[in-house]
């Protein structure tokens, strides 16, 4: 990556009349003179570049000796393009901050260059301040480690870079409590010249001192942070509410194939890892506005694909409204713009994370739901009227690979199946029963 002053660069160009020199300010993204000295930041990324990335990073991933199912890094990926901030959830020793570790590492960010910064929760934390800071006795601001992280990212120097965090067991307390004020500025994301912004998380006027205003005043959440949250479900944690579901891709890791060995190691690890820009994972799209016009017939086909499952929602109370919407369209544009995974592989991966997280409950009118929601996994009609009478009628034998029917949305008919079986056991089903 070249990096100029912005003095520099005009000091080039104006000796340089004759020469067909490249026009270093398309690539430009000058620093407000009052933060620091102003930088322009080459950061061009090319669509048809990501995918080799993307590639790069399974490659660095399977030679530090771990596997994971396929299209997860892909859809990983994605994930964090559409926004910044992913839940992986699963049983314990599936390999959650395994993996967010060896997804920043080949992306060069580590904890040595401090863009990687690993935050394991606390039980006990019930209120942003465990995160973000709080005011001692004599008033002096202490800033918490997220806030930390928040003030390098920040740094006119290191905007070009990606700075991730991890926060680790996320659910031990209930998230809707330490981690309100992150997930409301999320939604406050708004472009200001070429850089999204958002809603402040410190206001400046709830600090003392000069020094801790000057510091910490007005600090937001910058368009290269990214927030990952690794989560256990089971009787020591929380569950999350629609707000939490609704801001995040919650990617699961239930499904555990044993049988699977490393790769011996054919290249040093260190000449796969690469140092990306933040363009790489920043997003392009905040509104669907931003995009509609030129990619209109998927935005249509996506769009036309959720009316019919919303329907079905309905009848449950478990309806997605725009900012789903909007999301799952974004995922699928950029998909397409890469080139990563099919089309109806990208749409299960959206159905299973962004609409199946939503259903819990008991009774005939979420086990209807679900025959029907069936129906879109599998692409055909069931006989749902006798598998509401006959219980056994209702019970998929749904093993990965073992059926020989054509399914168009295979992940999300075995979350179906399983959602399905525990409803007829337990009277009771979700998203998060292991």
């Amino acid at each position: 990556m070249f990096r100029f002053t912005l003095q520099a660069m005009q000091i080039i160009q104006a000796r340089s009349a004759d020469t067909a020199w490249p026009d270093f300010t398309k690539f430009a993204s000058v620093i407000d003179p009052m933060e620091g000295e102003g930088l322009v930041e080459m950061e061009p990324i090319l669509d048809s570049d990501v995918a080799s990335t993307v590639q790069t990073t399974q490659a660095y991933i399977r030679r530090k000796g771990f596997q994971f199912p396929d299209h997860l890094i892909e859809n990983f990926y994605l994930s964090l393009k559409t926004k910044p901030f992913v839940i992986l959830a699963g049983v314990s020793g599936t390999g959650k901050t395994k993996l967010v570790k060896l997804f920043t590492e080949a992306l060069g960010a580590t904890s040595v260059n401090r863009q990687f910064t690993l935050i394991p929760v606390r039980p006990d934390w019930s209120d942003p301040s465990d995160l973000l800071g709080y005011k001692d006795l004599s008033g002096a601001f202490r800033p918490g480690r997220l806030t930390e992280v928040l003030l390098e990212a920040t740094k006119p120097s290191n905007r070009h870079k990606p700075y991730f965090i991890c926060l680790d067991e996320m659910n031990l307390a209930r998230v809707e409590h330490y981690f309100s004020d992150l997930l409301s500025v999320l939604e406050t994301q708004e472009w200001r010249d070429d850089r999204i912004v958002t809603a402040s998380l410190i206001g400046k006027e709830s600090l003392t001192t000069d020094q801790d205003q000057q510091t910490f005043g007005n600090m937001y959440l910058p368009d290269n942070v990214y927030l990952v949250g690794t989560v256990n479900m089971d009787e020591t944690t929380h569950p999350f509410s629609k707000k939490v579901l609704d801001r995040a891709n919650t990617i699961e890791f239930n499904y555990i194939n044993l049988a699977q060995y490393p790769d011996e190691a054919l290249a040093d690890d260190d000449e796969l890892a690469t140092q990306v820009p933040n363009s790489f994972l920043r997003s392009d799209y905040l509104q669907l506005v931003d995009v509609y016009g030129e990619y209109r017939d998927l935005v249509h086909r996506t769009t036309e694909k959720l009316v019919k499952i919303n329907t079905i929602l309905e009848e449950i109370h478990s309806h997605v409204g725009f900012r789903i919407r909007d999301a799952i369209c974004f995922y699928l544009i950029y998909n397409e713009r890469f080139l990563l995974l099919s089309e109806d592989v990208a749409l299960d991966m959206q159905l299973l994370q962004k609409i199946l997280p939503r259903i819990q409950g008991s009774g005939s009118s979420v086990k209807r739901a679900l025959l029907q929601l069936m129906e879109v996994a599998l692409d055909k009609s069931l006989p749902i009227q006798k598998m509401m009478d006959d219980p056994t009628e209702s019970n998929f034998k749904w093993n990965a690979g073992s059926s020989s029917e054509s399914v168009k949305y295979p992940q999300s008919a075995r979350k179906i199946a399983f959602m399905l079986r525990r409803l007829e056991e337990d009277g009771f089903t979700s998203y998060w029963l292991s």
